[in-house]
């Protein structure tokens, strides 16, 4: 897993999809994504759905494993646990307009260099409310990922746990990704990026 996951987070811009099932360990590849940008001096954003962060870190104990998370600005998309500096707790995720006008409140007060490094966790559960209505589920992707994460000079990682989403929202996630990675166990694989498949990042 280390020498994938220590190369993309240095890659410019772009955003990289993260997938996994229920029986893999995320929360290791997140945990080397945010050290390698926290050893570049980077201190990220994470955007928290449903109280995933909260999953991550435990699992990560249960490992022995302690991330210096208490100073890393948050953003809450519902759930109620509340890690790291949680600087705002968007509540209403159906009207998309409402909530990325709440969402740019609060990305307002978090330093321009971790906004533009991002790790999303709970990304299934961002569409529970709407996964049965493929028509929202478009208006998602045409709202926020396709209209607010790319942007030039921004660099997004997008955790997805394949065995909640529905195909339709995986498959919209992995055409509107530049990468597209692969968990199983410790090992992660590329399945697609700029380059294709086998393409090494630099």
């Amino acid at each position: 897993m280390t020498g994938l996951l220590s190369q993309l987070p240095r890659i410019k811009e772009g955003i990289v999809l993260v997938e996994y099932s229920s029986t893999d360990h995320p929360e290791r590849a997140m945990a080397k994504i945010f050290m390698e940008w926290m050893n570049l001096g980077i201190i990220p954003l994470i955007v928290d759905i449903g109280d995933a962060l909260h999953v991550f870190i435990q699992n990560l104990r249960f490992q022995g494993i302690e991330l210096p998370i208490e100073n890393v600005p948050v953003i809450k998309e519902k759930g109620t646990v509340k890690v790291g500096n949680v600087v705002g707790n968007v509540d209403v995720v159906d009207d998309f307009d409402h909530h990325l006008a709440i969402y740019a409140k609060f990305a307002k007060e978090v330093p321009l260099e971790s906004r533009n490094h991002t790790i999303v966790l709970g990304m299934e559960r961002f569409s529970f409310t709407f996964m049965s209505d493929p028509p929202k589920l478009e208006r998602y992707f045409e709202k926020i990922t396709r209209l607010y994460l790319p942007v030039e000079g921004r660099t997004s990682f997008l955790f997805l746990n394949t065995d909640i989403a529905s195909d339709y929202l995986r498959k919209g996630l992995e055409q509107d990704s530049d990468y597209v990675v692969e968990v199983e166990g410790r090992n992660a694989r590329l399945l697609k990026s700029p380059g294709g498949v086998g393409y090494e990042i630099l």
